[in-house]
């Protein structure tokens, strides 16, 4: 499909992400509709996009109808070019997932000009897992085997990214939760490398996503600092699965500089 694309239907860059890294944040704070929009997780090659997509649409003033979301498509080139291609025309975009398979499809398809690695501490990473699948009641999904597995592959799958940027010259740029929240040159450089203007709602979807208590949590802007582990409500097990994660993960901790 690349050969094919129009650059306008190239995404300005890719946000390769570790869930819970602060990442819908970051996409937020760069979206400035209707000129610079990032999709949050649309899982471009799904023939059924998620019904976060939906919700994003409609807020970004994209909304397609029920029969538009339903209608047949043979594979997800069709489907790009009849339901994404339409709205991005014209427009800056770029794509924000949290899955390395992800991440390696969207670069493969679509060979972004940039691309931006987020990560955190993974201690913090742990533990929001936790909390946000308590509050949205969504345990039995995504217990703790699942957020332990989690960090530790997508942590290798990450770090191997980032040497495989580098070693073909893709221009790319990590940036680190605690550095963005806590500095507005960080976050003026990161708009600098993507070309976008940045300073955009973070509280974007959030709600619709069911992620409100964030919302609640941290306000309007940028700049709060993370929850302890007790303010998460996390028990003694967990705060145990919290540090057998971080031990695990000592290899990403020291690449990313959170040793």
């Amino acid at each position: 499909m690349t050969a094919a694309l129009r650059p306008d239907f190239v995404p300005d860059f890719v946000i390769a992400a570790l869930g819970r890294s602060g990442s819908t944040m970051i996409a937020n704070w760069l979206t400035r509709p209707p000129g610079e929009i990032v999709l949050i997780e649309p899982f471009l090659f799904a023939l059924e996009n998620p019904a976060m997509l939906h919700r994003q649409f409609a807020d970004l003033g994209m909304a397609a109808s029920p029969a538009e979301w339903s209608a047949y498509d043979a594979d997800w080139q069709a489907r790009f070019a009849r339901l994404f291609a339409p709205r991005l025309a014209g427009r800056r975009w770029a794509v924000k997932e949290v899955l390395g398979e992800e991440h390696r499809r969207l670069i493969a398809a679509f060979a972004p000009p940039r691309v931006v690695i987020t990560v955190r501490d993974i201690d913090a990473i742990a533990a929001s897992f936790l909390e946000k699948h308590r509050r949205q009641g969504n345990r039995h999904r995504f217990d703790a085997g699942w957020v332990a597995d989690y960090c530790r592959r997508e942590t290798a799958l990450v770090m191997a990214l980032r040497g495989e940027l580098e070693a073909q010259g893709t221009p790319h740029r990590v940036v680190r939760y605690e550095d963005f929240i806590a500095s507005g040159a960080e976050r003026a450089a990161l708009a600098a490398f993507v070309g976008w203007t940045g300073e955009g709602d973070v509280g974007r979807h959030l709600a619709g996503l069911g992620r409100g208590f964030e919302a609640e949590r941290h306000g309007e802007g940028v700049g709060n600092a993370a929850p302890s582990l007790a303010a998460r409500g996390l028990d003694a097990e967990e705060c145990a699965l919290v540090q057998a994660i971080s031990e695990d993960c000592a290899v990403y901790r020291a690449a990313f500089g959170y040793a």
